[in-house]
């Protein structure tokens, strides 16, 4: 197929590379020139440009890799230029808050969203690679797409490497990625932040390392995708606040019995996820 990224930055240049390497004809966008430069020299795309107009009537999928509050404007911004036999997609981390609007304006092209759950702390083109995909989840946005279509869309994430593919409701991809994506964010800037000492890193380990990576987080874009999923996300919060103040109470009150529960109940729960 021929492919146009609409942003390449640690995702959108990791998709690039990767599907190149599959065979795909790739384009890519992006408003820096040197990682425009760095695309082309580094051989991630056939060809790269600072305007997408260079590139869109000639290709078949449009992967836009911009921050939520930017993907309306892109479609508004070149929406005369789309045709019906395209799929416009995003890789954004929220859904609810523009599909529908995007759907609507993409037309004639058919916009079908997606979610790739894979990252890295780090940011830019010089920091991707495909292999961040490899094992890792792949979520695809139905809201009343034809079979085919959806099938387009799944064929990127196999060509990626994404080991399981998940067909899914907008509010059904917010809910779940309140919990597992942006709670968990929260839950390590938190930790961080409730820092009291000056040396803590000569006693960092393995847990609180684990733990915090995700701290070296974007305030931008984090800042965004957690109000556009405001709903649910105080939702999980009150949820995680309530189990642990259940482990708190039994502290306080000497209850061993009940940690163990608390512990036993979270290691099952946990080995289930690796099967």
């Amino acid at each position: 197929m021929n492919i146009l990224i609409v942003g390449l930055g640690l995702i959108g240049g990791s998709y690039a590379k990767g599907l190149k390497e599959k065979g795909h004809t790739v384009y890519g966008v992006d408003v820096k020139e040197e990682t425009v430069l760095f695309a082309k020299e580094n051989d991630y795309v056939d060809d790269a440009s600072l305007e997408a107009s260079d590139f869109i009537e000639k290709v078949d999928i449009i992967i836009i890799g911009l921050y939520p509050n930017r993907i309306l404007e892109f479609i508004d911004t070149y929406h005369s230029l789309f045709n019906e036999n395209q799929i416009i997609t995003d890789v954004c981390g929220v859904k609810s808050s523009f599909i529908y609007d995007a759907i609507k304006k993409s037309l004639p092209a058919t916009y079908i969203s997606h979610h790739p759950m894979a990252g890295r702390e780090k940011s830019g083109i010089e920091f991707s690679n495909p292999s961040i995909f490899k094992g890792m989840n792949f979520l695809v946005i139905n809201v009343d797409n034809r079979l085919e279509d959806l099938n387009k869309i799944k064929s990127i994430g196999k060509d990626l490497g994404f080991k399981r593919i998940s067909v899914i409701s907008p509010r059904y991809h917010d809910k779940m990625i309140g919990f597992t994506s942006q709670l968990t964010h929260a839950i390590a800037v938190s930790l961080v932040n409730s820092d009291t000492e000056d040396d803590t890193k000569n006693f960092i380990g393995d847990s609180y390392r684990d733990l915090t990576r995700i701290a070296m987080i974007n305030e931008k874009l984090w800042s965004e995708l957690f109000f556009a999923n405001r709903e649910y996300l105080l939702d999980e919060i009150t949820n995680f606040e309530a189990e642990l103040l259940h482990l708190k109470i039994a502290l306080l009150e000497n209850d061993e019995e009940t940690l163990k529960n608390i512990f036993i109940k979270a290691r099952k729960k946990r080995s289930e996820m690796e099967k």
